[in-house]
């Protein structure tokens, strides 16, 4: 049998380190991440830091909290992520007794990860989303509208660009 878990997942040693170093290496994590983001460095910092399939893993863990904030089905969730659905069974019991309750108060509300998921959830904008009722092509309306601006926007500083560069 092949075990996709070493190249898919992220490796986590065998040997145990003692309780009391797991805690001080976390604590001088989190002091790491608060210096850079002093500095508007976090960007960076967990750019070298995390491995590519860490930060999947992580954005779609921000993604299963964002979408349980939105009432969206368990099987909605796994099937647009991915994601097994026992995985995000587990991960909405964490939710429903308020354990990501920081996470939905610091940082859910200010970011544009519900943007990420409609994308996920419609290919891309291609496809009608699953859910929504009456209104749900107002974000793709929107979302065209924005990609059709941006499109004219960098042709016009194209433009602009050839403009000067023959004068």
């Amino acid at each position: 049998m092949y075990d996709i878990s070493y190249k898919y997942m992220p490796h986590v040693s065998k040997k145990k380190l003692e309780e009391k170093y797991v805690r001080d290496l976390f604590w001088e994590i989190i002091s790491v991440f608060e210096r850079a983001g002093r500095r508007g460095e976090l960007k960076q910092v967990l750019a070298q830091l995390l491995t590519s399939t860490e930060k999947v893993m992580l954005a779609k863990r921000l993604a299963v909290i964002n979408m349980l904030v939105q009432n969206i089905p368990i099987h909605d969730i796994a099937e647009s992520l991915s994601m097994s659905p026992s995985t995000i069974d587990i991960m909405s019991l964490k939710f429903e007794t308020e354990n990501y309750s920081y996470i939905v108060e610091s940082g859910l509300n200010k970011m544009d990860i519900g943007d990420v998921i409609r994308m996920i959830q419609t290919v891309g904008g291609v496809m009608p989303p699953r859910s929504g009722g009456k209104g749900r092509w107002k974000f793709l309306d929107d979302t065209l509208r924005k990609e059709r601006i941006a499109s004219r926007i960098k042709k016009l500083k194209e433009k602009k660009k050839n403009y000067r560069s023959k004068n």
